[in-house]
């Protein structure tokens, strides 16, 4: 928290930058810049103490430690009176960033940062998962989060009463807003309230807007969690799709998939919400890149070519987005999926278009394929609740797991199936066994992964923990 509120109130300096930037030398003229000690293993005060000449008690105040508080290895520590260089490091753009945001987290200028970016307007709009070079002077390469919350003026609210709300002085909010007297205030203004917790530089009354992960491919699954200070719920849309927000921790999240067709390109999430009044919207651009799939070519004997009919697929399309786009609210789950299989050998991956008999590609692989003989024991990745085990004509035997958050699981080709509709089920239990029923030329099992009825990449899934 000291180190925030020093970079919050250290003066900048602006100097060109060249393309790729280098470090200047510290100037007596320049700003200040920490010396910054990463704590290693084996480490304790007393020794970081007499590696700078310092004393406990100093170490103690300036990073407002006790005797009793542990250090961690990669922790972070102040040293006083030490004096930090400048390191060249990136920072990749996350959702809401600003270039003054960017510059708070590294003790540099939104001037600088446009100088070693080539960027020609403070005004643009910076595009999430953006890479950008940063001279950073907050002592190290890690950026140092501002704190505080924040508080929309409302009608007729002055400083003073703003202060005397949060138990602080007019003088400390001023300066952390770099706020002038006479101190004028509008209805609508985003102020930030000196505190403990990280501080989103966000439009409106939004606190939180965090996306994961940061790079988009066709088939990635996409998590956003939002916090907002008014009552109500929020919505919006990305890539055409609108988002279903649950309840989760303090806020709201929704899951989103990008199908494997999807173009690459530029698409736009927008946000809002309402309770009993509109909250502000957010919207900030998203790339989407290719994932260079490629062509599957699928032979099939005649005694199965009645299931090429593109009557029976859309049929069975269409009863099976009834099921998918019903979900329990609650995540079923935590932490990572796992394989369905322990033997995990890919016969075909997600996503590639497929051409049947060499006729045109219309459908892509919408799961992950993997080899296995009839009997192979087909388990649950995750928690939830069976809501459909019944044979299909395209997909043979099938058992679709509801994990919660708009998520579930599919299994396809089974010769067995060993779970019920309605039964609730723990992550690695049987739920049957691999086969080669409906349109399929030999035993394995086809593994599904389903946001809110779109088909996406299930390798992510054991990966990455979602939300």
């Amino acid at each position: 928290m000291i180190l925030a509120l020093l970079l919050v109130l250290l003066p900048f300096t602006v100097w060109a930058q060249e393309a790729t930037p280098t470090p200047p030398a510290p100037s007596s003229g320049g700003p200040i810049i920490p010396l910054v000690h990463t704590v290693q293993e084996g480490e304790n005060l007393t020794i970081i103490a007499n590696t700078y000449g310092v004393s406990v008690e100093n170490l103690l105040a300036v990073n407002n430690l006790s005797n009793a508080d542990a250090l961690s290895i990669g922790q972070q520590l102040l040293i006083p009176g030490g004096e930090g260089e400048a390191v060249v490091t990136a920072h990749i753009v996350q959702a809401g960033d600003t270039l003054a945001h960017i510059a708070a987290l590294f003790n540099t200028t939104p001037d600088e940062l446009m100088a070693a970016n080539r960027l020609l307007n403070r005004m643009s709009p910076l595009l999430m998962g953006q890479t950008l070079t940063v001279v950073s002077r907050t002592g190290s390469a890690q950026p140092q989060p501002v704190t505080g919350t924040p508080h929309v003026v409302a009608t007729g609210e002055s400083l003073l009463v703003i202060a005397a709300q949060y138990q602080l002085s007019p003088a400390e909010i001023a300066a952390a807003n770099g706020l002038v007297y006479p101190y004028y205030l509008f209805p609508g203004q985003r102020l930030r309230i000196p505190g403990t917790a990280v501080y989103h530089d966000l439009p409106g009354e939004w606190v939180q807007v965090q996306v994961r992960p940061l790079s988009w491919q066709q088939g990635s699954t996409v998590s956003i969690y939002v916090q907002n200070l008014l009552e109500g719920a929020p919505n919006g849309s990305l890539a055409g799709q609108p988002l279903r927000f649950f309840p989760y921790d303090e806020g709201f999240v929704a899951l989103v998939g990008i199908d494997a067709f999807t173009e690459p390109g530029r698409y736009l999430l927008q946000l809002a919400g309402s309770g009993s009044r509109p909250w502000t919207p957010f919207q900030q651009e998203i790339p989407i890149t290719s994932s260079g799939f490629g062509t599957q070519q699928i032979p099939v004997p005649e005694e199965l070519g009645w299931l090429l009919e593109p009557q029976v697929r859309q049929q069975e399309d269409e009863f099976l987005a009834s099921i998918y786009n019903q979900t329990a609210a609650a995540p079923a789950w935590d932490g990572l999926f796992q394989f369905p299989v322990t033997t995990t050998v890919v016969t075909a991956g997600y996503g590639d278009g497929r051409s049947y008999n060499g006729g045109p590609i219309e459908i892509y692989h919408t799961g992950v394929d993997f080899a296995g003989g009839i009997g192979t024991q087909i388990l649950a990745p995750a928690a939830g609740v069976v809501v459909f085990a019944a044979p299909l004509k395209l997909r043979g035997n099938t058992v679709i797991i509801d994990h919660g958050l708009g998520v579930m699981t599919a299994y396809f080709h089974l010769s067995e199936m060993s779970v019920a509709p309605g039964t609730a089920v723990t992550t690695g239990q049987l739920i049957g066994a691999g086969g080669s029923t409906g349109l399929s030329t030999g035993p394995h099992l086809h593994w599904d992964v389903r946001v809110n009825g779109v088909p996406v990449n299930p390798v992510p899934w054991v990966e990455m923990e979602f939300p």
